[in-house]
């Protein structure tokens, strides 16, 4: 039985300009319980935030890459060698869509045919697919983005609800029952309203998101530029206020515990439990 399952948010950046600059890290997520060990959307730096965060790389099980851009995917081969115990042994999971696996018209391949063949198990992420880490169950979800493979997910458990991941994409019809039914809503928030930008969601997208999809906490995250110099925290304050939902900007380091209740913290893990932080 789980008890919880947590989610430590690596890095909060997005976009080129984020990345190259490192204003917030790229690192992605890493998602935790007694028998979970995946790294979500492993960009430049996930190795060694991981390694700083004390998470060690090699007891990976899964690595999911979103779609084929560097900030969803850079870190990937270097974590599939610590997930097989440096290419020595057939172990774990690589799920990509694709995009990553074997490119499209516009972008990737990403992961090398030589870094492919060694998980014991290898997924092509579409809808339609899920697929067992654990005991949780991640279920591919539509995303709209300029890599045309791009996909988000949605993480079930029996135990302690469901989470749903956005990754890259813009507003659809529908979007927002994609996630319905999740307690926790990772939403990649890229750009605030008054700079849109193709394939991404704004503030004012994420209202009507929330609204829809009415979890008991969002995480606004994956921030690009604009939206650093914007203030994620205010923008975080207005999705909140408009939309009923209590909303967070995430921080680089910050950990969710979602269990009986929805713990939110940042730092070094700490073996009793986290520090509440405004």
């Amino acid at each position: 039985m789980m008890a919880e399952l947590e989610f430590t948010i690596l890095g909060t950046g997005g976009g080129r300009f984020a990345m190259i600059t490192q204003k917030r890290r790229t690192a992605g997520i890493r998602i935790l319980s007694e028998d979970v060990n995946i790294h979500l959307d492993p960009g430049p730096g996930a190795l060694i935030h991981s390694l700083k965060m004390g998470l060690d790389p090699q007891k990976i099980q899964a690595v999911l890459v979103s779609h084929a851009h560097p900030d969803h995917y850079n870190d990937a081969e270097i974590l599939v060698e610590a997930m097989t115990r440096g290419m020595t042994r057939k172990r774990g999971l690589l799920a990509a869509t694709r995009s990553v696996l074997y490119g499209n018209k516009n972008c990737g391949p990403a992961v090398s045919k030589y870094h492919q063949q060694m998980p014991k198990e290898l997924v092509e992420l579409r809808l339609g697919v899920d697929f067992d880490v654990g005991e949780v169950k991640a279920i591919v979800t539509k995303a709209v983005h300029s890599d045309p493979d791009a996909v988000g997910f949605r993480f079930e458990t029996s135990d302690v609800g469901d989470v749903g991941y956005t990754s890259d994409t813009e507003f659809f019809d529908g979007i927002g029952k994609v996630y319905r039914g999740v307690r926790l809503l990772l939403l990649s928030l890229l750009r605030p309203s008054s700079k849109p930008w193709r394939g991404h969601i704004t503030t004012d997208d994420a209202i009507k998101i929330v609204r829809e999809v009415d979890p008991e906490l969002v995480v606004i995250t994956h921030f690009g530029m604009g939206m650093i110099f914007a203030g994620p925290r205010r923008e975080a304050e207005r999705i909140g206020r408009e939309s009923g939902v209590h909303t967070v900007a995430a921080k680089d380091g910050m950990r969710l515990r979602v269990g009986e209740e929805i713990t939110v913290g940042i730092g070094e893990r700490k073996r009793k439990g986290l520090e509440e932080f405004a």
